[in-house]
């Protein structure tokens, strides 16, 4: 009976210390044009969150069109929350450039978030969602900061943490590819 006593309140003791936390779609993310946005409307569909870039150049805006064609081309399972990182540079007073910026090579479709803290380094500033994307102890799978734009985190129609790919990868590359087809 010892036994199995231990084996039932594994479960229960996780769940009663927090670390059990849900999915994605608990968290909700302020727009960069204003207001707030919770992830559960997207219930259903993959989500793919993207750090972006904040200096604007030739490979900035190649990213942005190749995410824009991505997800223009799997609309119907998959929405991009797009993030601009403070870490990374972004600040209130050049939002109306980057939005502009922004919007001129991505398409309604795409989610784009105002600025986050987004790496761990950030401790308590971090966004709750960059927390459970960023700790394995919250997404229970991965463990990776969030090191600079173009880190890729995906999750399932479930809205489970199932891959991240670092800036390297291309949005159209064979690993962005791959990830999308699985789960």
């Amino acid at each position: 009976m010892k036994k199995l006593f231990t084996i039932f309140s594994l479960p229960l003791v996780i769940w009663a210390t927090g670390l059990f936390t849900g999915s994605v779609y608990d968290y909700t993310v302020s727009r960069i044009e204003g207001g707030n946005q919770p992830l559960s409307a997207y219930q259903g569909k993959k989500l793919l969150v993207i750090t972006l870039p904040v200096s604007q150049d030739a490979a900035a805006d190649s990213l942005l069109y190749s995410l824009d064609t991505l997800a223009t081309a799997h609309a119907a399972v998959l929405k991009v929350i797009a993030v601009p990182a403070i870490e990374d540079g972004f600040t209130t007073a050049q939002k109306p450039q980057l939005l502009q910026w922004y919007r001129s090579k991505l398409e309604s479709n795409i989610l784009i978030t105002d600025g986050m803290y987004t790496r761990k380094a950030s401790g308590t500033q971090q966004h709750p969602l960059f927390k459970w994307l960023t700790f394995s102890n919250q997404n229970e799978v991965f463990d990776i900061d969030a090191a600079g734009p173009g880190y890729k985190f995906f999750s399932n129609s479930s809205g489970q943490l199932y891959g991240v790919l670092k800036p390297h990868s291309k949005v159209w590359g064979a690993s962005v590819q791959r990830t999308l087809s699985t789960q």
